[in-house]
Formats: structure tokens, sequence, C-alpha cells
């Protein structure tokens, strides 16, 4: 049975995320997606549960994710402290403490989150669990799909004949 959770945004552990290191070793990319965050309920390890909700802080000139909208997770935002450019497919919001953001699960719900300012970015992400789950990055023409533990990336036009290898 799932247990009552209360965590503090202040003394919660925070662990140290690196997407560049993870999957831009020889550092091709110019944009850093480096952050810390901190579970507070994880149900795609737990089992239990329909809502992720995580701590996320944003250090001074980075950002969080690449530019990518979800197709059947819902995400909303709430900014604790801090100020950053959200990306948006209406173009650029200066965001802040207070504001809460909904993304829905389509192509009005693209986003990034960069810190542009002098100070850390704290904010927590509440998001549905959707399980395929196919995430769009409009930039790179990428596209990730996410089924329990798969996680593979294409390219949107390196499509296959549906029936190739049948």
């Amino acid at each position: 049975m799932q247990e009552l959770v209360i965590t503090n945004v202040r003394t919660t552990q925070y662990k140290d995320v690196n997407l560049n290191k993870i999957f831009d070793p020889d550092k091709h990319h110019k944009r850093c997606y480096e952050f810390q965050k901190s579970y507070v309920t994880q149900p795609y390890v737990s089992g239990e549960g329909k809502l992720t909700v995580t701590f996320y802080t944003l250090q001074p000139g980075k950002s969080n994710y690449q530019y990518h909208q979800h197709t059947g997770t819902e995400e909303v935002f709430y900014i604790i402290c801090g100020t950053a450019t959200l990306k948006t497919p209406k173009g650029d919001v200066i965001v802040t403490e207070g504001d809460v953001i909904v993304f829905p699960p389509n192509e009005n719900g693209a986003h990034m989150l960069t810190n542009h300012s002098a100070e850390p970015l704290v904010y927590l992400d509440v998001h549905t669990i959707s399980s395929p789950e196919v995430i769009i990055y409009p930039d790179s023409g990428n596209v990730r799909v996410m089924a329990g533990n798969t996680q593979k990336s294409y390219k949107i036009e390196s499509e296959v004949n549906y029936l190739d290898g049948e």
C-alpha cells in the first residue's frame, strides 16, 4: 500500500545529473544540460502511484533538458525560487518564484528551461506517468521512445516499413 510522503526542499538529498557526460562524452554539443534532482516519488521504481514528483535545482548558465514535447505525460512546474527562461512554441518566457506552468501532452506543451540568471533556480516538477511514452525534440528532429526499462532515441525521418523484418 502506498504511504504518505512528506519531503522538504531545503533538507532533501540531491543527485547531480550531467546529461552531457552521459550522452555526449566527446563534447559535440554546446549547451550544458546539468542539474541537481531529488525524487520525492518514483512510480516507475516503486510500482505505486501515478505521479512522479521531483525537486530540481538548475545552476546559472545550465538547462534542464533539450527542447521537447511529451505525447502522453502531463507535466507541471512550480518555481520555488529563482528566475529562468522557458522556451515555448510561442517564444521565450521569463518564469520566476511563484509561477506555475502546466504543459499539455502535445506540441503546445513543448518546453526547455534555462537559467540565465546569476542565482540558482529551484523548482518542483510533478508529472503523470505514461508508458509507453514518446518524446519529440522539435529542434533536432529526434524522437525518444520509452517503455518500461527500455529507452531508445531515433531520428524522426528514419522510418522503416511496418513489415520490415517480419
